[in-house]
């Protein structure tokens, strides 16, 4: 349990949401280079700071392969 609030903490603070140009949530879009978006050279990508930080903290191996069950559609 520690792990998953540490996990989302480094996601509060580095929100994908908020910093990546084109707002992907699920992770990066695969066109950046050298860590910076593609959209903005100066900019780093979000996706490849939140991969940074969860590497040194050890728990990027259980975040990637954590499942989250899809939320149930209402038809």
């Amino acid at each position: 349990m520690k792990e998953k609030e540490h996990n989302k903490e480094i996601l509060q603070k580095e929100c994908p949401k908020m910093d990546c140009a084109k707002g992907f949530v699920n992770g990066p879009c695969g066109s950046f280079v050298d860590g910076k978006c593609e959209t903005d050279c100066t900019k780093d990508c979000v996706w490849v700071l939140v991969y940074k930080k969860l590497k040194e903290s050890d728990t990027l191996e259980k975040f990637v392969n954590q499942y989250i069950a899809p939320k149930k559609q209402f038809v």
